[in-house]
């Protein structure tokens, strides 16, 4: 039974593989949630399960890509933009599949550092607004030559949740929390520790799961991030629970296709659930979402 089940999983990769190949190149967004950084997460990973380097070499293309179209005025968001393109980048120095090149993050963090203090932001979430933002920073406090730039942009993120906190959106107010939490416990940054302590208030558990992480789609994937994200943050799910989840994992209807390549809807993120299933990656990649 197993056996069977691995075996769907294998042939499930191999379409989404085959479709990808056929496609990344092709999309537009260059942008870590929909886009070309998404999708260059996950051929790296599957370059490491496969052991073919045929596939490292397209995901470095996709990020030579990337870079081909940003630009100084491109969109600093999470979902589409710098911000998110820049956790992926790190995601992938973490995880050794990039060496450091701190070139690299030299026009993102000019960029990053005009959208914290001198732009108009939209909200509060991390798609779209400042906790998105923030993420990026959290990533840069780790380098020497971007650490006080980093701390900077995260005191004014501060300041300004601070200022709006009674009028934060119920939508908006878990991803601040999950930011505080993050800041605070990954990078002992001590300044958040009284205001993380007043959105603990907050009601953001919900026997309706969605209402925890809305950003996140109702589809397979989005459901069972939202599983990985709710325990890590709330204690909202047992490991069994999401055992199953990742057990029960459809195959893949190419009738009904996914709606991208993508990371959150799409082909690239549907690769990652199953290389999981495998037990051939870990659940890491699941938190840049």
């Amino acid at each position: 039974m197993i056996q069977d089940q691995s075996s769907a999983i294998e042939q499930s990769l191999s379409q989404i593989v085959d479709m990808l190949l056929l496609n990344g190149t092709l999309t537009t967004c260059p942008g870590l949630v929909h886009g070309k950084m998404g999708i260059a997460v996950f051929f790296f990973h599957y370059a490491r399960y496969s052991d073919n380097m045929l596939f490292t070499d397209y995901a470095l293309d996709l990020i030579e890509e990337i870079q081909e179209q940003l630009h100084a005025n491109s969109l600093a968001d999470y979902e589409k933009g710098i911000a998110g393109i820049g956790v992926g980048i790190d995601y992938l120095i973490l995880n050794e599949f990039l060496d450091t090149e701190d070139d690299i993050f030299e026009d993102f963090d000019q960029r990053m550092v005009r959208a914290v203090m001198y732009d108009s932001w939209p909200d509060f979430s991390q798609y779209d607004g400042l906790v998105g933002y923030g993420r990026y920073w959290i990533t840069r406090l780790r380098h020497q030559a971007s650490s006080l730039q980093a701390r900077e942009c995260l005191f004014r993120i501060i300041e300004r949740i601070e200022e709006k906190l009674p009028d934060i959106s119920i939508k908006e107010q878990t991803d601040v929390y999950c930011f505080l939490h993050d800041l605070q416990e990954i990078t002992g940054f001590d300044s958040c520790t009284e205001i993380r302590e007043q959105c603990r208030k907050w009601d953001l558990q919900s026997e309706d799961s969605s209402r925890c992480f809305p950003r996140l789609s109702n589809s397979v994937i989005g459901n069972i991030i939202r599983m990985y994200q709710c325990n890590h943050y709330f204690n909202g799910a047992l490991q069994g629970e999401i055992d199953l989840a990742l057990k029960r994992i459809p195959d893949l209807d190419m009738e009904k296709p996914p709606v991208s390549m993508g990371f959150l809807t799409g082909y690239a993120g549907e690769g990652l659930l199953r290389l999981t299933a495998l037990r051939q990656t870990n659940n890491s990649w699941m938190f840049l979402l």
